[in-house]
């Protein structure tokens, strides 16, 4: 019944949608069902067979709105915690924020309904790459998607050191879409079987690529030597973000700076062969040029250690502004050049266009002052190791961290502070996303949370075992990484294929709606290469 050609609007808008809903919520992280990644858009691809433009659109923004907002609904606890909205405007932003970026959802719904993408088995993969590039290009402030809930399967994400993240959606979505036309073929009196044996073939050429580069990584890393390893000590100190936070257990809520330097010291005492001691974003940051300097040198003296740890770069006395910061101190308690985060937090670490309608304070009141660095600084931990340093969601835009990557940073340090956010899959959400930089660019990762998800990542995307911490628990764990040599092809060429596809996509596209246009004979004029985008 599902597959009706005369499918209800109801049907077709809301219920197919709906399941694939449902299914994106089964594999969303958090849940043991992260393989649904590879069947979740098939219920909505069938809601759009001989669909119109219209009811593409709508089965689009009813689907993409149900992937968002069941991803992203703790934001709703962010604003409240932090911003100080009351909790009705803070879940009207949260709708709002879900229905911005459900919009890719919706124009592709109508442009595969007008130009029947999806119902020839020959534009499957144009279909699949136009949802790629329409989501890649449209503006965007959190870059998820669907290929994010591989995270814990590294034998299928090893295909981001060629193609980084749109390769692996782009096979996501192509996987999805022939499943969904060997159904319609089936429904048809057709044969399906052409369409699921290729998509079989996908998932096992995806497979045996990462069953070889899984290999040759463990190779390397069983004969690497000591330069290319570092033991990272993560503290996770479980500071409350606001007074009443009933997720913080009673032992943990009068936790303060002075409390997490003391548990620091015990950590770095206990674990002698620990290189590098990492603390997180905390809620009570202090002026990098006071009491942290201050308190971590000697620290660093005392332990032998190298340390990093976040803190706060004034502007100017004047200025209500400062800089989200972290500084790196030596064994010999020398402090490095202070890196100021790039990547700002919006209606978080800074409000958008305040400037020119300075009114928005009233209503987004608690809002901070932040200021964007602009210098990529690397901290240097000896024999070639160079560190990077990334604050919160920095580390889940592949350009930013490239950047650092091409300046010759070889271990991704992520101080996060997911605390504002409650017990929710925020944290694991934002870990899948920042995990994927240690398979793009093949450097280890060190994710290092104030509650927890602390974990040690190495450059194949497999998590060190005993790393990974608990959500609102004290905790401290040390990992050894491996660093590799050599970074991946991705990291030198980047998104340079993808960016050629996408001006490819839009010239067709636009050839399309002019033929279109244009009287039906004048089709038989366009050149084959192009004739996948008319049809």
């Amino acid at each position: 019944m599902l597959m009706n050609n005369h499918l209800t609007p109801f049907k077709r808008i809301l219920l197919l949608p709906g399941l694939s809903c449902l299914l994106y919520l089964l594999g969303a992280q958090g849940y043991p069902f992260s393989l649904a990644a590879w069947i979740c858009l098939v219920p909505f691809v069938l809601s759009l067979h001989r669909a119109t433009p219209w009811q593409g659109v709508g089965s689009g923004f009813f689907c993409g709105f149900g992937f968002w907002f069941s991803s992203v609904w703790w934001l709703k606890i962010d604003l409240v915690t932090l911003v100080g909205l009351p909790p009705w405007q803070a879940w009207l932003c949260t709708l709002l924020f879900s229905a911005w970026h459900a919009l890719p959802y919706a124009l592709f719904g109508g442009a595969a309904a007008r130009f029947r993408w999806l119902e020839r088995s020959l534009t499957i993969p144009l279909a699949a790459l136009s949802l790629v590039v329409i989501r890649a290009w449209f503006p965007h402030i959190f870059p998820g998607n669907e290929a994010h809930l591989l995270y814990e399967w590294p034998l299928l994400i090893q295909t981001l050191d060629l193609g980084g993240t749109p390769l692996l959606l782009f096979l996501v979505y192509l996987v999805n879409f022939l499943i969904a036309r060997g159904a319609v073929l089936r429904r048809e009196q057709g044969s399906p079987l052409g369409s699921l044996a290729a998509a079989a073939m996908i998932l096992l050429l995806l497979s045996g690529y990462g069953v070889f580069r899984l290999s040759q990584m463990h190779q390397q890393m069983a004969g690497a030597d000591e330069r290319q390893t570092v033991s990272i000590l993560s503290v996770q100190p479980n500071l409350p973000v606001t007074p009443n936070v009933q997720d913080v257990p009673p032992e943990d809520r009068h936790n303060n700076m002075a409390s997490t330097l003391a548990f620091t010291r015990a950590a770095a005492l206990q674990h002698p062969t620990a290189e590098l001691v990492v603390l997180p974003e905390l809620p009570c940051g202090d002026a990098c040029a006071n009491q942290t300097a201050g308190d971590i040198p000697p620290l660093a003296v005392e332990t032998g250690r190298i340390f990093m740890v976040p803190c706060l770069g004034l502007s100017n006395e004047a200025s209500r502004s400062s800089f989200n910061s972290v500084i790196c101190v030596g064994k010999s308690g020398v402090i490095s050049e202070e890196y100021r985060k790039q990547v700002l937090v919006p209606f978080g670490e800074y409000l958008p266009f305040e400037s020119r309608f300075p009114w928005l304070r009233r209503l987004f009141p608690g809002v901070m002052y932040f200021q964007p660095g602009e210098k990529s600084v690397l901290f240097d931990l000896g024999q070639g190791r160079l560190a990077i340093p990334s604050l919160c969601y920095e580390a889940i835009f592949s350009g930013h961290i490239r950047r650092f990557v091409e300046k010759g940073g070889n271990l991704l340090v992520n101080m996060v502070d997911d605390g504002w956010f409650g017990n929710s899959g925020a944290s694991v959400t934002h870990l899948s996303l920042a995990l994927f930089r240690s398979v793009e660019f093949r450097i280890p990762l060190a994710r290092v949370a104030n509650s927890g998800i602390s974990v040690c990542v190495q450059p194949t995307g497999e998590i060190v075992p005993g790393t990974r911490t608990l959500l609102f628990k004290k905790a401290v764990t040390e990992g050894r990484l491996y660093i590799p040599e050599e970074r991946s092809p991705y990291t030198g060429w980047g998104d340079t294929l993808f960016r050629a596809l996408s001006i490819c996509w839009g010239a067709g596209m636009t050839l399309a709606l002019l033929v279109r246009r244009s009287r039906p004979t004048q089709l038989a004029a366009v050149d084959g290469s192009w004739r996948w985008f008319c049809l």
